[in-house]
């Protein structure tokens, strides 16, 4: 069955746009074939509702998607703000034109699309399948290899900016074994490349334009990331690793879940960075 689910988003990926074009064309044929995918082998193969890969509706979804966002926010919005204070990176006026409100909300919209896309096709079905059969180890170590590989035809990837990309897959793997909330790992991917586009700074080797400013960077490539944006640099492994530990010392967010059960109301209260520091103590 995991193996006919990746046949069906390989399909899909193969049909997609070059990898430097991000639209909102590209994602949304991959957004239908994932939820297709998932719902296929979830519903009418495992016989289990949708919900069950960690998708539960109403505010509860939205509160684990909106705390996520503030974490991916809060971790990578700490390397922009480094390289900005180190003189790595500056912002200048930029003359051209647009609203720079309604291109931030249109990256939202955007990214929101390609991240949900990524985690349904790593941190979804592919992940409890490979949990149930092998273990949690196994099934982040396997599906965060697979997230980075996935991005090695990006511009500008090298053997660092792939490792980065790997230890982020590492991240939101966790994030999503501790909580078993997709919209929550969904909201950590938005937070955190949404806050590279804001910046104007490339996403995983792709440009997004962003009117009202220019970067300019100037530091060591090795920690600014270079063309291939922050992803490429240490800053952003150190950051990465100090999320897994972050996100490992989480206590369960249901023991008596299992990736099979249903992710009902009974789920506790969504995660936010204030009561995770204090479950993590």
């Amino acid at each position: 069955m995991l193996v006919g689910f990746v046949g069906v988003q390989a399909l899909a990926l193969a049909g997609a746009p070059p990898t430097n074009t991000l639209t909102a064309w590209s994602v949304i044929p991959l957004l239908g074939a994932a939820l297709a995918a998932s719902a296929y082998f979830t519903r009418r193969i495992e016989r289990r509702p949708l919900r069950s890969l960690g998708l539960r509706g109403g505010a509860g979804g939205l509160a684990d998607l909106g705390a996520g966002a503030l974490v991916g926010l809060l971790l990578i919005g700490a390397v922009v703000v480094a390289l900005g204070l180190a003189g790595w990176v500056s912002w200048g006026a930029d003359t051209a034109g647009g609203s720079p409100l309604e291109t931030a909300m249109g990256l939202a919209a955007l990214l929101l699309g390609a991240a949900f896309v990524e985690e349904l096709l790593f941190r979804g079905y592919p992940f409890q399948v490979l949990e149930r059969r092998f273990g949690a180890l196994a099934a982040v170590t396997v599906t965060s290899l697979a997230f980075g590989a996935l991005h090695g035809a990006n511009p500008n990837v090298a053997a660092l900016p792939l490792l980065n990309i790997t230890f982020a897959g590492v991240l939101l793997g966790v994030a999503y074994w501790r909580t078993r909330s997709l919209w929550y790992v969904t909201g950590i991917h938005l937070g955190w490349n949404w806050v590279m586009a804001v910046s104007e700074l490339s996403v995983s080797g792709l440009e997004l334009e962003m009117p009202g400013f220019e970067p300019r960077v100037t530091g060591p490539a090795l920690l600014t990331g270079g063309a291939f944006g922050p992803e490429g640099g240490l800053l952003v492994t150190a950051v990465s690793l100090l999320g897994v530990w972050w996100m490992w010392r989480l206590p369960p967010r249901d023991e008596s879940l299992s990736p099979a059960e249903p992710m009902g109301a009974a789920a506790s209260e969504a995660p936010t960075p204030a009561n995770l520091s204090q479950r993590a103590r």
